[in-house]
C-alpha cells in the first residue's frame, strides 16, 4: 500500500516563500569567508597527503561533500539571480 503524502497546512506557495529570506551583504561575506576557510583546511590536508606520498585515503562522508558542493553551486546561482533582480529593480525605481 502506498504511503500517503503529507501536505503542509499552508499552501505550496507559502511553503516555498518560507524558504526564502533576505540576506545582507555581511551575511554573504561571512558565508564566503567560512567557505574560504574550509577550502584552505581541505587544501592543507591535500598538501599533507602529498608530503607523505599518500595517493589515496579511505574516508566516510564523500557523498556529503559532493552533495554539499552541488548545493553551494545552486546557492551561488540563486545569489546571482537575487543580485541581478535587485539591481534591475533598483534601476527601474530610479527611472
Amino acid at each position: 500500500m502506498a504511503k500517503k503524502q503529507r501536505r503542509a497546512k499552508n499552501s505550496d506557495t507559502q511553503a516555498t516563500q518560507s524558504r526564502k529570506r533576505m540576506l545582507s551583504r555581511e551575511e554573504i561575506r561571512k558565508a564566503a569567508l567560512t567557505l574560504s576557510q574550509q577550502s584552505a583546511d581541505l587544501q592543507a590536508q591535500a598538501a599533507v597527503m602529498q608530503k607523505n606520498e599518500l595517493a589515496a585515503i579511505e574516508i566516510d562522508g564523500v557523498g556529503l561533500l559532493e552533495r554539499g558542493v552541488s548545493e553551494i553551486d545552486r546557492f551561488i546561482d540563486n545569489v546571482d539571480k537575487g543580485v541581478n533582480r535587485a539591481k534591475r529593480d533598483k534601476d527601474r525605481s530610479s527611472m
